[in-house]
């Protein structure tokens, strides 16, 4: 079943309860709706971390990320704070040889 499909009943649910008049089926419709809504908003947020993710080949190798190319090339590195908790493939900025830093998270990696 699709969001649409759930709101739409939803939404049936609510004109059924104002043609009865009843304060609390609609209280506990409107919660119902909002929570629909909340739902709706975190399944788009998972979708556009999977969709992120599925554009990296993203190995990790302490302490940080890299993104496979093939068998002999790999890109990056990348932020390994950023992609696990936000699913933000963020390049690290070289600094001297060894030392990595993050622009978003402020993060320093040591080789």
């Amino acid at each position: 079943m699709d969001i649409k499909t759930i709101k739409d009943n939803v939404k049936a649910i609510k004109e059924i309860a104002d043609a009865t008049q009843n304060l609390e089926l609609k209280a506990h419709i409107l919660d119902l709706k909002e929570q629909v809504l909340e739902l709706r908003e975190e399944n788009l947020k998972l979708k556009d971390k999977l969709s992120q993710k599925s554009k990296f080949n993203m190995i990790f190798e302490r302490p940080v990320y890299w993104n496979k190319i093939d068998l002999e090339q790999k890109d990056g590195p990348y932020c390994s704070a950023c992609l696990d908790k936000h699913g933000s493939a963020i390049r690290l900025i070289t600094g001297n040889p060894g030392v990595y830093y993050c622009p978003i998270c402020k993060t320093y990696y040591y080789d």
